[in-house]
């Protein structure tokens, strides 16, 4: 996979254009805008002609608005087809040195307070069969979607919430015992 493909999906601005159309399936630039509030508007159009340009949305729907054309976008459905093996590991870097990049950036301005922002990280290591983690999944993903609809507006700030899985140990390896020896 090229190196612009996980750059353009990995960009905090584009993600929420993207979680906009997973919530709504369409929009336009205009009812992204209002849903999108603190994003300049030039800034959000340059976001969607990249995410149009790179194939992971498309126009679903021209229409004529007062003598203009109103473009009605939509996610592609496999916009990076089918990824596997070095593929993934790719966009898993690219997507953590991102995050490791929002970190310098906010660390290096001389106003950043973690304890104003609520800056937090949590490692946990679970035990859990492929159901409890769907399970576990479905509930994270439950707790989130009482918030993603959230716009702008008095108080509120964008605050990126990432949650990455990997496993511990080898591919394989039985870990039970490991962890435990650590523990211990």
């Amino acid at each position: 996979m090229e190196r612009d493909i996980v750059e353009v999906v990995m960009n905090p601005v584009r993600q929420r254009i993207a979680q906009y159309l997973i919530l709504h399936g369409v929009g336009t630039a205009g009812e992204m805008r209002r849903e999108l509030s603190d994003v300049p508007p030039a800034s959000l159009y340059r976001h969607i002609r990249i995410l149009l340009d790179a194939g992971c949305i498309e126009i679903a729907e021209q229409r004529q608005v007062r003598g203009t054309v109103e473009k009605v976008y939509k996610l592609v459905e496999q916009p990076l087809g089918q990824i596997e093996g070095q593929d993934v590991s790719a966009l898993f870097r690219g997507g953590l040195l991102s995050l490791i990049g929002t970190f310098e950036r906010y660390f290096a301005a001389p106003d950043s307070d973690p304890e104003r922002d609520m800056l937090a990280l949590n490692s946990s290591v679970l035990m859990l069969s492929d159901e409890e983690f769907m399970e576990f999944l479905q509930k994270q993903s439950e707790v989130i979607s009482g918030y993603v609809q959230n716009t702008a507006g008095e108080g509120r700030k964008p605050r990126q919430i990432v949650f990455v899985s990997a496993p511990v140990g080898n591919p394989g390896q039985n870990v039970q015992n490991k962890v435990f020896e650590e523990d211990g």
